[in-house]
């Protein structure tokens, strides 16, 4: 007597490979998002220029005694094709992040609109960066005139980073650079969060990837908008994290001597440490 096996457990076993592998290997509606890294401001990437002529008021650069840095983070290109196999990936790692690419992204960009736009938040950015400062200048240093200092005289060397976030660092900086006061005192320190040109400090995305920058950085001291606190770990260690609204601030943190003494978070009413 013959024995006959039915097929139907192959074509099962076919079916199931079919519907758990075609997903990885075909592309998803996702962006992913990784910590980026920290670019010290000094002395390559911010720089003042001198006063073109001789009518022009006068300011002084002095050397930074210190690091400041600017966080970034690495995000898909919207035309990029993300895989199912990239984003189990990203899920399985813990500081990756997957996000629909409509969050992110309008419908029909690409990766040219998406660098036009992202460069010129950032040209903003600095533009409003450099206001504020002077709006700071003439409240602690009244004797500094900056009515002169322009948007050209600001040297900044950056290339394949975009977006505003960039603002309330670049105030840090230039502020560091025109005061005739020690604000690093040899600290390491860096900031995000963009900036208007009142001095407001405005939250921005990717906030726990950049708070890993930072820690890569080695920096003792993260600024951060207060409307993100939201998005802060509730654990933070290896640094201090202090939550602003003002460049002024940050400003007066800085001044504070024993500021890095610290770990943990300050300025969030839902964390405070």
């Amino acid at each position: 007597m013959s024995l006959r096996f039915s097929q139907t457990p192959r074509i099962v076993k076919l079916l199931l490979a079919f519907t758990l592998v075609v997903p990885l290997v075909i592309p998803v509606n996702y962006v992913l998002i990784n910590p980026g890294e920290g670019t010290p401001l000094f002395p390559k990437m911010l720089n003042i220029a001198s006063p073109t002529s001789e009518s022009s008021k006068s300011w002084k650069s002095y050397p930074a005694n210190g690091q400041m840095y600017l966080l970034s983070i690495w995000v898909t290109n919207p035309e990029s094709k993300i895989f199912g196999h990239q984003v189990l990936t990203c899920w399985a790692q813990r500081d990756c992040v997957v996000i629909p690419r409509s969050v992110v992204y309008e419908k029909n960009t690409d990766d040219k609109a998406e660098q036009a736009v992202g460069k010129k938040e950032m040209k903003q950015s600095q533009s409003a960066a450099l206001t504020a400062t002077k709006g700071l200048f003439e409240k602690y240093y009244p004797n500094i005139d900056l009515t002169d200092l322009k948007d050209s005289h600001l040297k900044i060397s950056l290339r394949n980073t975009g977006g505003p976030s960039g603002g309330l660092i670049f105030s840090l900086g230039i502020s560091e650079l025109l005061s005739p006061d020690d604000l690093l005192q040899g600290r390491k320190i860096a900031a995000t969060g963009t900036i208007s040109a009142k001095g407001e400090v405005g939250a921005i995305g990717g906030v726990e990837e950049k708070i890993v920058a930072a820690r890569k950085a080695k920096a003792e001291i993260i600024f951060i908008s207060k409307e993100n606190c939201s998005e802060i770990p509730e654990s933070v260690s290896g640094l201090g994290v202090i939550a602003v609204s003002t460049l002024d601030q940050a400003y007066k943190a800085l001044r504070e001597p024993k500021i890095s003494n610290f770990q943990g978070v300050q300025g969030c009413t839902n964390l405070d440490s």
